[in-house]
C-alpha cells in the first residue's frame, strides 16, 4: 500500500501538507502552519528515505514521514522506536480510514524492523487528535514545547509481537 516517496513527489506532498495547514490554520488549531516548510527541506526528506505515500488514481491520498529516532522532540532515546510525523491526508479521502492504515503500515514497519514502540506527536490543544490517537492504542508520555506550535504532546504505542493468537489463528490441538 505505501512506497517509499520520489524526488519528483516533493511539490506534490509539499502541497498537500499546505493544504492541511491552511485548513488546520483556518480553524485555530495550532499545528502546523502554512509556508513553514519548503521544498527543498521535502527533497532532503524525500532523498534521506522518509517519506512514503499512498496514492489513488495516480494522486497522493495520504503520506508519512517514517524516522528511527526524534531527537527534536523526544531526545536521545534507545534504538527501541520508530517515529511518525507529518502524516497528512488529502482532505478528499477523510474519514476513509487512511489515517489508521498509514499509522498500520508504521507500526508494521516498526514492529518488523524490532522495535517495541511507535512514536508521535501532536499539538497539545489538539484534542481531537488526541482523542484519535487514543482510539488507536496510543498513549500520552510527557509534552515538550516546540518553537513553532507550543506544546506538544508526545504519544507511543507499544507494538506487540505478532504470533498465532495475536493473530487469531490458534492452532487446535
Amino acid at each position: 500500500m505505501f512506497e517509499p516517496a520520489l524526488l519528483g513527489d516533493a511539490d506534490e506532498l509539499l502541497a498537500l501538507r499546505e493544504a492541511a495547514a491552511q485548513w488546520l490554520v483556518e480553524r485555530g488549531i495550532r499545528q502546523w502552519l502554512t509556508g513553514e516548510v519548503d521544498v527543498r527541506t521535502v527533497r532532503e526528506q524525500i532523498d534521506a528515505g522518509e517519506w512514503f505515500l499512498h496514492r489513488r488514481n495516480g494522486v497522493v491520498s495520504v503520506a508519512l514521514r517514517f524516522l528511527w529516532a526524534d531527537p527534536l522532540f523526544w531526545g536521545e532515546q534507545p534504538d527501541d522506536a520508530a517515529y511518525v510525523h507529518g502524516l497528512v491526508i488529502d482532505r478528499r479521502h477523510v474519514g476513509e480510514g487512511l489515517g489508521a492504515a498509514a499509522l498500520g503500515w508504521a507500526e508494521e514497519t516498526a514492529r518488523t524492523a524490532g522495535r517495541t514502540y511507535l512514536r508521535l506527536d501532536h499539538a497539545a490543544e489538539n484534542e481531537r487528535l488526541a482523542r484519535y490517537y487514543r482510539e488507536l492504542g496510543f498513549i500520552a508520555r510527557g509534552r515538550r514545547e516546540s518553537d513553532s506550535w507550543g506544546p506538544v504532546t508526545l504519544v507511543e504505542k507499544v507494538l506487540t509481537r505478532k504470533t498465532p493468537e495475536t493473530e487469531g489463528l490458534r492452532g487446535s490441538t
